[in-house]
């Protein structure tokens, strides 16, 4: 059966109570004078009566977005988890992720990253297009295309063909160049004839040879020295360049000049 509990008037004159309370008091009497010093941790205020300014920013910027990009020289912020070993780099090195670049040592990442099997592949590229630019336009334009091989006899006689080809290409540049030199000896004729007319027309002849000289033989132009001649203080031409001011002094008349620079 459970005791009753009992009175307070009875509990603060029990023995027990008695050695709680003394125990107490003993407690604080024995306290280090370390702990019953009172020391101030508060801080002390600057002498500086101006009031702290802070910077204005240039914009919005919220926490999620500093101005500062953190640096990857330093020590990240947060670590999660352990540190890696170099087995575990090395696996993560070798691991084919999903939407990345290849792992090293694979035949993908040395085709992706070397840099002179791309000038290669660009160059070949080029070349390739520049030799069928230059094959459509001398079979579109060649008089003697009936004379070029067949293209089944490149695989069964390739050296019979190339020969062949080459010796129309010749063909084909010498009429190139004898249709060039019909057209400039055509347009040096034409220069000629027009010469001929403004002479029989008396029209003046000062730039008629320009392209003469340019399609045919240089034309040699005559010089002709000539003395300058000496001008009177009473021609013409000195009193237009000189005057005479109200004082009677004879002064150089001004050179117009444009917007008074030239």
């Amino acid at each position: 059966m459970a005791s009753a509990p009992m009175p307070r008037a009875l509990v603060r004159l029990s023995p027990a109570h008695h050695l709680r309370t003394s125990g107490a008091l003993f407690s604080l009497r024995s306290t280090p004078a370390q702990l019953l010093f009172r020391r101030n941790y508060a801080a002390t205020k600057n002498d500086d009566s101006k009031p702290r300014v802070l910077e204005k920013p240039d914009k919005f910027r919220p926490p999620s977005h500093p101005a500062r990009i953190p640096s990857s020289r330093k020590r990240p912020q947060y670590t999660y988890g352990p540190r890696l070993t170099d087995e575990e780099l090395a696996t993560q090195k070798r691991k084919q992720y999903p939407n990345m670049m290849p792992p090293e040592g694979s035949f993908m990442h040395w085709f992706l990253t070397n840099r002179m099997l791309h000038v290669y592949i660009s160059l070949g590229v080029l070349f390739s297009l520049a030799f069928y630019v230059f094959l459509m336009n001398f079979l579109t334009s060649t008089p003697y295309r009936d004379l070029l091989p067949e293209r089944s006899e490149l695989l069964t006689h390739p050296l019979r063909s190339l020969h062949q080809f080459g010796q129309v290409y010749k063909m084909h540049a010498e009429h190139v160049s004898q249709e060039t030199a019909e057209k400039r000896k055509r347009k040096v004729e034409d220069v000629d004839k027009r010469a001929e007319f403004r002479r029989a027309h008396g029209i003046d002849e000062e730039n008629t040879s320009l392209l003469r000289g340019w399609l045919g033989e240089p034309h040699e132009k005559k010089t002709e020295v000539v003395e300058p001649e000496v001008q009177d203080a009473q021609s013409p031409v000195a009193k237009e360049e000189q005057f005479r001011d109200f004082e009677g002094k004879q002064q150089r008349r001004p050179v117009k000049k444009w917007l008074g620079i030239w």
